[in-house]
């Protein structure tokens, strides 16, 4: 198996735990919706309304209603599918946590010694603080475990201050969370060991006068962060305030201005390896208590193996617990109580041990599988429920001895919580308490009605695909009030049951996408003639993840807005003219214009262009043979923000999440190629490509016996150039190679061009470095490399569906357009050609490659696309990009032997919970088609929904 297979090992081991085959059968009563039913007809015609208009029309829902009192489901709509939930996932979190642990559950923290504390007080030895998972532990609890030590005699340690978080693993954030989301205090890291919900909170005034720098302060006060403070005072009552911290690193820049009569302005601070922050805390809290540290003290992390307990600090009780963490819906406290259900009931506080056990519960609901969990808080968008579950559950807890504890931890409506200032004067205000959830794209509110005759209604209402929440929370409000108002419910003027529209294909294609595997799926879908008829559409207009068939619009946009000879150039650049002599003082600068072609020549090599070995030959044929000063990086073309919004924290380490700039190398890359020694026990061979001091290679893994398991990772330090290989290589197995990304592209350009330049005989004065600069207005123009025409780039960025050559391009457009190198501006380029091609704009495009989940598109809009790309004097370029179906690119593969095979030119995209394909089909009269597939939601494996595509298109082929 080569590492293409198992490079997600870990993550495919979390898969296996979360990932629970075939749906289950609702072990509640079933009944058919009566279509006039008034309530019925009331929630479909406000919902059918909402959709008309253009900015709600990709809003889709799943509704489930229970009567718990009748025993009886009173309304349903796409009650099966499944949606991502937000923080509604935290009733299954907290559900299990009440089950398995009890309202009166505490966590401990302890304190241990390991030495002997003499007659006079001074432990000559060890204090050791042991979290287990305390999501509330504050400074003040900190204080009084302080002042317990002093109480026990012990005035001074001459050992060191241990700190032991090893009751959980150390996997800081959840699966696929999303790295921009990290500065801020919902998104905090995870120990076992916490403090004040491992966040500071930033508190932000205005200085004395206008100009001077804004007052900022910390609470708790820290030095574990690193501040810096650019925030200055303005005239007004205004604040334009960023609060950053920079990626992988504790370091926290404020920027930005508030006005002298402005209020303060707050915002929750996270950092990197929180143990050691409460390691800080403890140790101000004991010097505070007058217990003295030796001289040579430190703070630093262990795991306990002996010790004598010396005191502990309860928390409050989970009953307790609970009620911030679903009224206040805390994120922290979720994903501290799913690590806490692993290491109590599984041994191991992970989160793979605590959806375990969460499943267990879910079990005993009667959901025995056909859902995802990947965390505790909903934060993360692999998690995937039905409405239909969601009140399997709530029905299930009506019969448990701590109901009364969990529906006390909701907000009420009208209120509290997250709800306290909704539904107020309407029938539901105080009758509705529900959990919430939102986050981009996402709306959820799950709970319990009591309806106007008293019966106790259980519901779940998850939408998805919204373009504005605001429409999410006036479904969800006006759906309260009809079950508020239920049984007298009336049926609205004008409602009229609707009829499902059909098609030309309807009776080909309704069966494939009704087939029992696809319940869980929203299938976006249409077929169009060109400039011609609709031949079929289901949920056209939903907005969906549409993963990377975004690239048609990025690439459709590029080559209209660019042309197809449209060239990136590297321009080159001295403080002076090429000196005569052959030393050339002062700096040469190197400025980029985003080439994604640029590359060295190896087996990083993907594509002619223009190489780091050209620019540097061109140098020395010159005749320089030394530089005094500095090699300049210019990537100002670009802005610096080096990962799409949305991407996933745990990708970095992967060539598909490559980090961007201006200037950049081997699409942003580094290449580990590997192959196993020649006896068992070595050190795996490997080799590093470009021969590049840039980064740091520690080779941790070892060559296995023939037949082991092929254990082999490799990942980069995050914020880093270190790149680590671990596990084991089998002596049976081939060699391979994996491409990683690297920080600060730029740098990376930089170090290489140096390296090839002094390989070539060029020497450097011993203080000349590699920096990120500008070039300068008097700088001397020396010359320019242009790479390959943008219609040879399209070719191998569509048919191998590259991320970077992607993003590369949408940041080129907004730089050539728009004037900004932003993933933002070359997104409203994107915009405003598919506009003057015909399509509407009203859907979210955050990055060029489809990686983010933040984008959500419709069927429709890359349909759009494709066919307003007919009409361009470039569509045979454009056409001619895309993979063809059984003969290259990502559809190499597929539909060989149909009437698809070298017919269809499409673009593939997939990621978990998402696939789709959209593209052309020629029918056999010559008629052209166009058709895009976007599939989200569950299934039992990635090949679930590219069969549906597969038997789609082929039923194209035999239906014409």
């Amino acid at each position: 198996m080569n590492v293409r297979c198992i490079r997600h090992g870990f993550a495919w081991i979390l898969m296996l735990l979360l990932v629970f085959q075939a749906a289950a059968a609702p072990a509640l009563a079933q009944e058919a919706t009566a279509a006039a039913s008034p309530l019925a007809a009331s929630v479909e015609k406000f919902l059918s309304d909402l959709q008309k208009g253009e900015e709600n029309m990709g809003l889709y829902a799943g509704i489930a209603v229970y009567d718990w009192t009748d025993k009886r489901y009173i309304y349903t709509h796409h009650e099966k599918r499944h949606y991502i939930p937000a923080s509604n996932m935290k009733l299954f979190t907290t559900i299990a946590a009440l089950d398995r642990l009890g309202p009166a559950f505490q966590w401990k923290t302890e304190v241990y010694i390991d030495g002997q504390v003499n007659a006079g007080g001074i432990l000559q030895g060890n204090l050791i603080l042991k979290g287990n998972g305390d999501p509330s532990l504050t400074e003040e609890g900190l204080q009084e475990l302080a002042a317990a030590v002093k109480e026990k005699g012990i005035k001074q340690v001459n050992g060191n201050l241990l700190l032991d978080e090893s009751y959980f693993d150390d996997v800081r954030l959840g699966t696929s969370w999303m790295w921009d989301d990290e500065p801020y205090g919902y998104s905090a890291q995870l120990s076992a060991l916490a403090v004040h919900k491992n966040f500071v909170t930033a508190t932000i005034a205005p200085g004395q006068k206008i100009g001077d720098a804004a007052k900022i302060a910390l609470e708790p006060a820290t030095s574990y962060l690193t501040l810096t403070n650019r925030a200055k005072t303005v005239e007004g009552s205004k604040s334009d305030l960023t609060v950053e911290r920079l990626r992988g690193k504790n370091e926290v820049i404020v920027t930005g201005t508030i006005g002298t009569k402005a209020a303060p302005y707050q915002e929750d601070v996270t950092m990197e390896d929180p143990a050691m922050f409460v390691g800080e805390i403890w140790k101000r809290q004991l010097l505070a208590q007058g217990v003295k540290l030796g001289p040579k003290a430190q703070v630093m992390k262990t795991a306990v193996t002996k010790g004598v307990p010396l005191t502990s600090h309860l928390s409050p009780t989970l009953g307790e617990i609970i009620v911030e963490l679903n009224k206040e819906s805390d994120n922290f406290y979720a994903e501290m109580l799913l690590k806490t259900l692993g290491a109590t009931q599984k041994g191991k506080g992970s989160f793979e041990a605590g959806v375990e056990t969460v499943s267990d519960v879910l079990k005993r609901a009667g959901i025995d599988s056909g859902y995802r969990q990947a965390d505790g808080s909903g934060l993360s968008r692999f998690d995937l429920v039905t409405p239909e579950q969601v009140v399997e559950l709530l029905s299930f807890l009506q019969d448990q001895d701590y109901r009364e504890a969990l529906e006390a931890s909701l907000p009420i409506a009208g209120v509290d919580g997250t709800l306290k200032n909704r539904l107020i004067g309407t029938p539901a205000e105080s009758r509705l308490i529900a959990k919430t959830g939102s986050m981009g794209g996402v709306n959820s509110l799950s709970g319990y009605v009591t309806a106007k005759n008293g019966h106790k209604l259980l519901f779940s209402i998850l939408i998805n695909g919204i373009y504005k929440s605001k429409y999410a929370k006036d479904l969800q409000d006006y759906i309260a009030v009809q079950l508020a108002t239920y049984p007298d419910n009336r049926t609205p003027d004008g409602y009229a049951p609707k009829t499902p529209a059909t098609y030309q294909l309807s009776a080909v294609l309704d069966p494939i996408l009704d087939k029992p595997e696809a319940a869980g799926l929203t299938a976006g879908l249409i077929v169009k003639k060109v400039g011609g008829e609709v031949l079929y559409e289901r949920d056209a207009d939903s907005l969906l993840t549409p993963a990377s068939n975004l690239k048609l619009l990025t690439t459709g946009a590029a080559l209209t807005r660019l042309g197809p000879d449209y060239t990136f150039k590297t321009e080159l650049y001295g403080d002076a003219p090429i000196a005569k002599n052959g030393v050339q003082t002062g700096n040469v600068y190197i400025k980029g214009y985003g080439d994604p072609t640029l590359h060295t020549e190896d087996a990083l090599k993907v594509q002619e262009g223009v190489s780091i070995e050209e620019i540097a030959a061109w140098l020395k044929a010159q005749g320089i043979k030394r530089v005094s000063g500095n090699l300049v990086m210019d990537e100002s073309f670009f802005d610096q923000q080096r990962l799409g919004l949305g991407w996933a924290w745990d990708d970095e380490s992967y060539s598909y999440n490559p980090t961007l700039g201006a200037l950049a190398l081997n699409r942003g890359t580094v290449m580990i190629q590997y192959e196993p020694a020649k006896n068992a026990g070595e050190p795996v061979r490997i080799n590093v490509l470009p021969k590049t001091s840039y980064v740091t290679v520690i080779n941790q893994a070892t060559t296995a016996s023939a037949g082991e398991e092929n254990t082999i990772a490799i990942a980069r330090d995050r914020a880093t150039n270190t790149i680590r290989l671990t596990g084991s290589l089998p002596l049976d197995q081939s060699a391979d190679y994996e491409r990683v990304p690297v920080e600060e592209p730029a740098k990376y350009v930089g170090t290489a061009l140096k390296e090839a330049l002094v390989k070539a005989g060029v020497s450097f004065s011993p203080n000349s470095n590699v920096e990120i600069g500008t070039v300068p207005p008097s700088a001397a123009k020396w010359t320019e490399f242009a790479s390959l025409p943008l219609k040879d780039i399209l070719l191998y960025l569509n048919k191998q569906s590259d991320n970077f050559y992607a993003e590369m391009m949408l940041k080129t457009l907004g730089a050539v357009i728009k004037g900004e190198g932003s993933s933002a501006a070359g997104a409203e380029v994107v915009q405003e050609t598919l506009k003057s091609l015909g399509g509407q704009t009203n859907f979210d495009m955050v990055d060029g490659s489809g990686l983010t989940r933040y984008n959500l598109i419709s069927a429709r809009h890359i349909a759009a696309m494709l066919e307003g790309m007919t009409k361009s004097k470039d569509f045979a370029v454009y056409y001619e990009s895309l993979p063809i179906a059984g003969v290259d690119g990502t559809l190499k593969n597929r539909l060989k032997g149909t009437g698809a095979e070298n017919n269809v030119h499409g673009k593939t995209g997939s990621m978990t919970g998402v696939n789709s394909l959209s593209g052309y089909f020629t029918t056999k009269d010559g008629e052209q088609l166009v058709f895009s597939i976007v599939l989200n939601g569950y299934a039992e494996s990635s090949k679930v929904m590219t069969g549906l595509q597969d038997e789609i298109i082929t039923s194209l082929s035999s239906s014409e």
